[in-house]
């Protein structure tokens, strides 16, 4: 059961991730930046050129690791270049906050369950014994 219960999580993850990202993937473009990284506040900053105009954003993200006047690929929707996202699978598919909080509700609703189903009620098995099965009539 766990493994099924695993596979259906993967499949509802990937559908999810897949139509909820921000720039949208079916209506973005990519290009290249270049990662700026402040030496004072060791914040990074992608930079990069859409029609003669230079555009920065937060390229920061919990456990990527860029270096300065590195060449990344990012995603930006063409009508609103300034909401860009770097492109890349931690960050952008993958985003820790939703991993971990889908992981958490995944294995507490299976506790849950496991839990209710294991340990009937002495009520419940009492009431489920004297549930009489009479066979139905064929057109009742």
């Amino acid at each position: 059961m766990l493994k099924l219960l695993f596979s259906l999580y993967l499949i509802c993850y990937c559908c999810y991730i897949f139509y909820t990202r921000e720039p949208d993937y079916f209506d973005g473009e990519t290009t290249q930046a270049i990662i700026q990284i402040n030496e004072q506040t060791k914040t990074a900053t992608a930079t990069f050129l859409v029609a003669n105009k230079i555009y920065t954003i937060n390229a920061n993200y919990f456990l990527r690791k860029l270096k300065n006047n590195q060449k990344i690929e990012i995603i930006y929707v063409p009508h609103h270049p300034e909401k860009a996202a770097v492109y890349s699978l931690w960050g952008y598919w993958v985003c820790w906050g939703e991993l971990l909080m889908s992981t958490i509700l995944l294995l507490a609703l299976y506790q849950l369950s496991v839990s209710i189903t294991q340990n009937p009620s002495a009520e419940t098995i009492k009431s489920q014994q004297e549930i009489i099965d009479v066979p139905l009539k064929k057109y009742d």
